[in-house]
C-alpha cells in the first residue's frame, strides 16, 4: 500500500491528452466508473489547456504542476497548413514538449505519492517508457484509441518518420505485455487496420489483440437519459423549430467549417423557415472571430455539449472519435468533415462507414448550397441507435483497478 500517512484509498495520477476535448470527456467517464467501483479512490489530474480548464470546471483535482505542462493543442494548430494536419510532423514537433513533460511527470509521481498513473494518449510518458528512458516508480496504464501512425502526403521524410515511429510502437509489447505496466484500447478490434505497422514490422491489429485490453467505446453520457428530447429542448431553451448544432471541437482548426455552416443557414431556411442554427466554437476559437450571417447563434465553449446535441435534429462536426460516437449513440443524424491529412480521423471515418452512420463531406470542395442539401437530407433521415459496444469506460476502470490490486496497492477488489 502507499506510504502516505493520510491515505484512505489508492491515489491515481491521470494524464489526460490536451489535444481536442474528446479525450477529457472519455477520461471523465472512466474516472466516474473508478469512483463508482472504488468509492475511496482519489484521482489527481494533469493536462495541458484546454483539457485542464475543462477538468477544473468539472470539479476535478488538477495538480498545481499542470501550469508547467506543455499542451498539444497549440502544436497541432501550428502543424495545420491549408486546412490539412499531418500528424507525423506534429509528433516530431512535439518531441521537445514530450521530453519536458516526461521529467515533470516523474516529479509529480514522487511529490504526490501516487499509487498508479494512467495516461490517455500520454505519449510523453509512453514513448520514453518504451524506449527505456523512463522508469516510473508506479504502474502505468496507457490508453490508446488508435494504433500506429500513417503519413498522408507524398513527402518522403514523413513516410520514413512514420516508419521509425511505428517501429518503436511495435516494441511496446515488451512493456505492456508484462506484469507491471499495461495498455487499454478504447474502441473495437475492427477500428485497428489489419495491416503491418510498416515494412518488416508486425501486424497492427494482432499486436493490439495480444498486448492491449480492447474495451469498447467510452462516453461520458448515458443515451437512455435523452429519450425525451422535447423535455431536454425546453430545459435548454430551444424552441420547436428544426435545430442544427455545428461544433468545431476543442481546437482552433474548425473556424472554416463553422463559417461554411453559417453560410448554409439562409439556404436551409428556404425549405425550413425558422430553422435554428447554433455554432459552437469551443475553448480555443473565440466566438467573435467567426463570421456568420444574421440569425445564426455563435457560442464559445459549452460544457456537456452532448446534452445540446441530444436535442438537435441534425449536427455538423469534424470527425472526432468522441463527438461522432456520441451522436451515433444518441441516434442523431450528422454531417462530418474529417480534417485532411489527419490519419486518426480517417480511422474514425472508416468506423462510421462500417456502421452506416453520418454523411461524409470534404471541406474544401463543399459549397454552402451543397452543405445545406446534405443537412436537409439528414433532417429527413430516420436514424436508429447503433450496436456499438459502449461499456468502454467501465471496462477501462475495471482494468485500472485490477492493476492496482495486482500491484498490492488496493485491497478488497
Amino acid at each position: 500500500m502507499s506510504c502516505r500517512p493520510d491515505a484512505s484509498g489508492p491515489r491515481v495520477l491521470y494524464v489526460s491528452s490536451s489535444i481536442g476535448l474528446g479525450h477529457a470527456s472519455k477520461d471523465l467517464a472512466i474516472a466516474g466508473e473508478l469512483r463508482r467501483l472504488a468509492p475511496g479512490i482519489e484521482i489527481l489530474w494533469v493536462a495541458g489547456r484546454p483539457a485542464s480548464d475543462v477538468l477544473r470546471k468539472a470539479g476535478e483535482n488538477v495538480v498545481p504542476e499542470t501550469e508547467q505542462w506543455r499542451g498539444a493543442s497549440q502544436i497541432a494548430e501550428r502543424s495545420v497548413r491549408n486546412g490539412q494536419l499531418d500528424l507525423v510532423r506534429y509528433v516530431y514537433r512535439s518531441l521537445p514538449a514530450w521530453a519536458a513533460n516526461a521529467l515533470l511527470f516523474q516529479k509529480i509521481v514522487a511529490a504526490h505519492h501516487v499509487d498508479i498513473a494512467v495516461g490517455n494518449e500520454a505519449y510523453e510518458v509512453d514513448v520514453p517508457l518504451v524506449a527505456g528512458l523512463l522508469r516510473p516508480a508506479v504502474p502505468f496504464v496507457m490508453i490508446f484509441d488508435f494504433v500506429a501512425t500513417d503519413a498522408m502526403g507524398r513527402n518522403v521524410f514523413d513516410h520514413v518518420g512514420a516508419w521509425f515511429l511505428n517501429a518503436l510502437w511495435s516494441l511496446d509489447g515488451r512493456v505492456y505485455g508484462g506484469s507491471r505496466h499495461s495498455a487499454v484500447f478504447i474502441g473495437e478490434a475492427g477500428d485497428i487496420p489489419d495491416i503491418p505497422f510498416g515494412w518488416l514490422l508486425p501486424n497492427r491489429r494482432q499486436h493490439a489483440q495480444r498486448y492491449y485490453n480492447i474495451v469498447g467505446h467510452a462516453m461520458n453520457l448515458r443515451p437512455d437519459e435523452f429519450t425525451d428530447r422535447t423535455t431536454w429542448r425546453r430545459r435548454l431553451g430551444y424552441g420547436d423549430e428544426p435545430l442544427v448544432i455545428c461544433s468545431a471541437g476543442g481546437t482552433a482548426i474548425g473556424r472554416e467549417m463553422l463559417e461554411l455552416c453559417g453560410a448554409a443557414a439562409p439556404v436551409l431556411r428556404e425549405s425550413h423557415p425558422g430553422l435554428q442554427m447554433v455554432l459552437v466554437c469551443g475553448p480555443r476559437l473565440p466566438a467573435e472571430s467567426v463570421r456568420t450571417p444574421e440569425g445564426v447563434t455563435v457560442l464559445g465553449y459549452v460544457p456537456r455539449l452532448f446534452e445540446h446535441m441530444a436535442c438537435c435534429d441534425a449536427a455538423v462536426v469534424q470527425c472526432g472519435a468522441s463527438s461522432t460516437t456520441e451522436l451515433a449513440a444518441l441516434a442523431i443524424p450528422f454531417v462530418y468533415f474529417p480534417i485532411e491529412g489527419h490519419f486518426e480521423q480517417e480511422l474514425v471515418a472508416a468506423r462510421l462507414a462500417r456502421y452506416g452512420v453520418g454523411t461524409r463531406r470534404l471541406l474544401r470542395s463543399t459549397t454552402p448550397e451543397e452543405l445545406a442539401s446534405a443537412i436537409r437530407g439528414e433532417l429527413e433521415r430516420k436514424v436508429v441507435r447503433t450496436a456499438m459496444p459502449l461499456s468502454g469506460a467501465a471496462e477501462a476502470a475495471r482494468h485500472i483497478l485490477g492493476v492496482l490490486k495486482d500491484s498490492g496497492r488496493i485491497r478488497g477488489m
